[in-house]
């Protein structure tokens, strides 16, 4: 196995071994261990600290005093919930005199836009005029030539028709010249209300943009957490006077206890074993007997030289840690490189050499006798390893050769 390989062991074949410690084998006094079937893993481990990458720390956007605060520390908190708001007063009434503005400057437009109206109608319509009515009189004459040049044609008279159709394109050019608009030149009292009304507008448009900031800074008075989680820390209090100086410093630090990860080193000579996505198992230093299963979420393509090792930085996500697992713990990932389920497996010094190289392994029998038998290995993990052929669940075997 590469260097800096490790094997890893399934919490019930670790129970093996401590049975393992204790166990004599009847009158020959051989240490002794009996067959089961577990979980081996072969895996690769890599150490380091638990991380919890949802960490945010959370300022006000404007200064202002705190009007209230309302979350405490060890508080959960959802996305978007408010942490903490400004005094609005005046902010709110920026808000009233902006909707005002606006209400204004739309009244002022329209009556811009009546006094333009009332101006030039009916002899002009912004810097044109139309003849509808000939428009329309036109039209309805080449209506009238296109039935009549029909009914020609059914009576056979196609060369009437044909003189009728070429009216009914003269009565349609016509149509056409009546609708465009001639061009007028303006008075210059009607050139001046219309320079009004644009000017009604774009006030507006001021207006607008007025009423929208007003809104936003009255929004930016809330304070809202932007993940879930845990409030670590509060940093401010009601009454508070936020300065333009200090409004940006964290107000509050909220943490996500449920999204943890531990990253860690891999040398050159294992990180080809490990790819994205392989199951892990996280043990933490602080809570014995305590495995989190993760999942390999980054390898870096960046190499780091640690004491002349070429070594790629890992991370493993862990899946749902518990609430007794925290962030900064110490860990230990076995990143699963082979699994087997279910499998009959001994201590590896139960398996010795035989006289021709074979494996062979000593069973105990009933009366402490211990008699040799071949058996054939397979899975080596750690202290422990598979047997594929020899042995059966509940054989008792030695741990030492006898005498």
């Amino acid at each position: 196995m590469n260097r800096g390989t490790t094997a890893g062991i399934a919490a019930t074949t670790l129970a093996i071994l401590s049975l393992v410690a204790g166990c004599s084998g009847g009158d020959n006094g051989l240490p002794t261990s009996e067959v089961r079937r577990d979980t081996l893993r072969a895996t690769i481990s890599v150490s380091g600290n638990l991380n919890a990458p949802d960490d945010q720390f959370v300022a006000f956007s404007m200064p202002g005093t705190i009007d209230e605060v309302l979350v405490e520390k060890g508080d959960e908190v959802g996305e978007g919930d408010v942490l903490a708001t400004l005094d609005t007063t005046d902010l709110e009434r920026n808000v009233a005199l902006a909707r005002t503005s606006l209400e204004q400057a739309k009244t002022q437009h329209e009556i811009a836009e009546q006094q333009l109206r009332d101006t030039v109608f009916p002899h002009y319509y912004y810097s044109y005029v139309v003849d509808v009515p000939g428009v329309w009189m036109a039209l309805d004459g080449a209506t009238a030539s296109v039935e009549e040049a029909q009914r020609l044609i059914k009576a056979g008279k196609a060369g009437e028709a044909d003189r009728m159709l070429d009216d009914v394109l003269e009565d349609v050019e016509r149509a056409q010249q009546s609708a465009e608009a001639r061009g007028w030149e303006l008075p210059f009292a009607v050139k001046v209300m219309e320079l009004q009304r644009e000017a009604a507008a774009t006030a507006i448009e001021a207006a607008e943009l007025n009423l929208q900031a007003a809104m936003d800074a009255l929004e930016d008075a809330v304070v809202k957490t932007p993940i879930r989680g845990v409030v670590t820390a509060v940093q401010v209090k009601e009454g508070d006077t936020l300065t333009s100086m200090n409004f940006s410093n964290p107000a509050f630090h909220i943490i996500d206890p449920t999204n943890l990860e531990m990253t860690g080193l891999i040398d050159e000579m294992d990180i080809a074993s490990v790819s994205m996505g392989q199951k892990a198992i996280v043990t933490m230093d602080a809570l014995p007997g305590v495995e989190v299963e993760g999942t390999v979420t980054y390898i870096s393509e960046a190499a780091m030289i640690e004491a002349g090792v070429v070594m790629y930085e890992t991370t493993v996500t862990l899946m749902n840690p518990g609430a007794d697992v925290k962030d900064g713990m110490s860990a230990t990932a076995d990143i699963v490189m082979e699994e087997k389920d279910n499998v009959l497996v001994v201590p590896i010094s139960a398996v010795m050499r035989g006289e021709t190289g074979e494996d062979i392994v000593y069973v105990v029998n009933s009366d402490g006798a211990a008699t040799e038998r071949a058996v054939t290995t397979g899975m080596r993990s750690g202290r422990m390893v598979e047997i594929l052929t020899g042995l059966s669940e509940g054989d008792t075997i030695a741990l030492e050769p006898p005498e």
